[in-house]
């Protein structure tokens, strides 16, 4: 079943429509976004500019506007003086807008001008989902006695009758938000009489909302019917997923429903299935990065290995991967769980251990289907490396993950499972490993200096003066001075002189002082090198990259 969003107003915000053809010269499909030409704009025609961004606007005031009407026209409540309600909006000369107002409120209108930017910031911000206020879910729940005493195959009908609006629109508005947000999951935690609602943005759990025990059920219900899931089961974890369309964009809601002590927590991952049409530059990988991982894609066989812990973006790297191989030329198999996303031209196999399908046993069955290129979503046992490396050193190109620190350690993982050392050797060609580092907001990037520790701790030279930004909080970041996510990466070429260590049983530890005599990378060097070009801070590099130093 698919969940419809289109026909909502937050969906789209229109550009403002010209007011008069022979008065302004600002139109429809033109946004004016610029702060400098909303300045000009505004002392043009006598009224006041205001930034949005550096006021604290009064909710009560912003709320005097209904939902419907600012998404539509893209004006936002700011302040009263006596009769007259001023008002912030692209196009001072939009007449039938201030009109509509107006009539709506009773009281007098006085625009002034903001950027368009600025007024879908908070727009989103005073009417998202994590400011639906306890009044908005009180008039939307139901009343909690009856609903107690009402059976499993009435919440269902329930769910989907007219009598269940108010938790479809609730559900609708918190996926929107969350997809506004940029956020990669949302948590609907249980505890104690009410429920929490999260969204993870940029790997941080961020609070949103809280809805009412009254409502708990028919939330928990509405999902399971948008993912196809079994209502009456409450005992058992299940899983499920939802595809819908928002703002002209396909996703894939991957949706786990786990029983707790206090009732059914579910958590929903959002896949744009648009992001992974990504490259490797995209990622955050540098030239060097880049041209290493080129030149080995296109080797006819070998293993490359990708390391680092969950929610690292392995598998997005690997996508980016596959992405340089021509597909049309070559046979190209991943074996995944699950599949995330759809890749053109490429043949993907999702397992299902329930079934007693594993990696291992879908890779012995692909390899009797001629591929060029295997891409295995983990190895985590002997059996599954043991094929792989197999596969490695008798003409396939193979691609796959593992669970560890670093890229050094990938070799020693490897032995743990029981792989001769021999083996390894001669068919790993590169292991990488990666982490996510949150990148700095750009619109409240301001120099600061770190504190001493941090300095000293992450071996950086206080004798030279350096420059150091990071990001004081704004609204367009949530106020954390992050926005957005970037790879760190640590990549091993397994040349001749790793080869004879690796035959030699050295350690990780010997084998990465000879890696880095060789010109390699590390995690933390990496790091530090975005700290230089001012895409992250040293507190990130701290929490991400070197928590054991600290």
């Amino acid at each position: 079943m698919s969940l419809k969003t289109e026909d909502n107003p937050l969906n789209s915000i229109p550009a403002v429509e010209q007011a008069d053809a022979g008065q302004s010269k600002y139109v429809k499909g033109e946004p004016l976004s610029d702060e400098h030409t909303a300045r000009s704009i505004a002392k043009e025609h006598g009224v006041d500019f205001i930034k949005l961004s550096e006021e604290k606007l009064s909710p009560h005031i912003v709320r005097l506007l209904p939902q419907w009407l600012v998404t539509q026209h893209n004006v936002v409540a700011v302040k009263f003086e006596g009769d007259t309600l001023y008002v912030a909006i692209v196009n001072p000369l939009d007449l039938p807008t201030l009109d509509q107002i107006n009539l709506v409120t009773g009281f007098n209108v006085k625009p002034m001008v903001a950027t368009e930017r600025e007024i879908i910031q908070a727009i989103s911000r005073h009417y998202g989902a994590e400011q639906m206020t306890k009044q908005d879910l009180v008039d939307a729940r139901f009343d909690q006695e009856e609903i107690e005493q009402e059976s499993d195959e009435y919440a269902e009908d329930l769910a989907q009758s007219s009598e269940a609006g108010q938790v479809v629109k609730l559900i609708n508005f918190v996926i929107r938000d969350a997809i506004d947000s940029v956020a990669s999951d949302i948590h609907f935690e249980p505890a104690g009489n009410k429920m929490f609602v999260r969204f993870r943005v940029d790997g941080i759990l961020h609070d949103v909302m809280t809805i009412p025990a009254a409502m708990r059920k028919e939330v928990i219900s509405r999902i399971k019917i948008l993912s196809k899931l079994d209502i009456t089961e409450k005992r058992k974890a299940q899983d499920g997923h939802i595809n819908l369309k928002y703002k002209g964009n396909d996703y894939d809601l991957r949706v786990s429903v786990l029983p707790t002590i206090d009732g059914e927590k579910t958590v929903v991952r959002i896949l744009d299935k648009n992001t992974m049409l990504i490259s490797l530059a995209s990622l955050g990988m540098g030239d060097e990065e880049k041209a290493l991982i080129e030149s080995v894609i296109s080797r006819p066989y070998g293993m490359i290995l990708l390391t680092g812990p969950t929610g690292s973006g392995k598998t997005t790297t690997l996508y980016a991967m596959l992405r340089i191989i021509d597909a049309v030329e070559k046979n190209i198999i991943t074996i995944e769980n699950p599949i995330e996303y759809k890749l053109d031209r490429i043949n993907q196999i999702q397992i299902d251990p329930n079934s007693g399908e594993t990696f291992a046993s879908a890779l012995r069955s692909i390899l009797r289907q001629d591929p060029d290129v295997i891409m295995v979503g983990e190895i985590r046992d002997f059996e599954t490396a043991e094929i792989a490396v197999q596969a490695a050193l008798t003409g396939h190109l193979v691609l796959s993950t593992l669970h560890t620190n670093d890229a050094l350690t990938a070799v020693t993982r490897l032995r743990e499972l029981g792989i001769p050392s021999f083996l390894i050797s001669s068919c790993v060609v590169i292991a990488a490993a990666q982490r996510l580092v949150r990148k700095i907001c750009p619109d409240c990037k301001v120099k600061y200096r770190p504190e001493q520790q941090i300095l000293k701790l992450l071996d950086v030279d206080q004798q030279k003066p350096a420059e150091f930004v990071h990001g004081k909080g704004c609204s367009y970041c949530l106020d954390t001075g992050f926005r957005g996510r970037e790879g760190v990466y640590e990549i091993l070429k397994i040349d001749s002189d790793i080869q004879n260590a690796i035959l030699q049983d050295k350690n990780a530890l010997e084998i990465k002082k000879m890696a880095v005599g060789k010109g390699m990378k590390t995690l933390l060097d990496a790091a530090m090198l975005k700290v230089c070009e001012g895409k992250t801070c040293l507190e990130e590099v701290k929490r991400v990259i070197a928590p054991e130093r600290f």
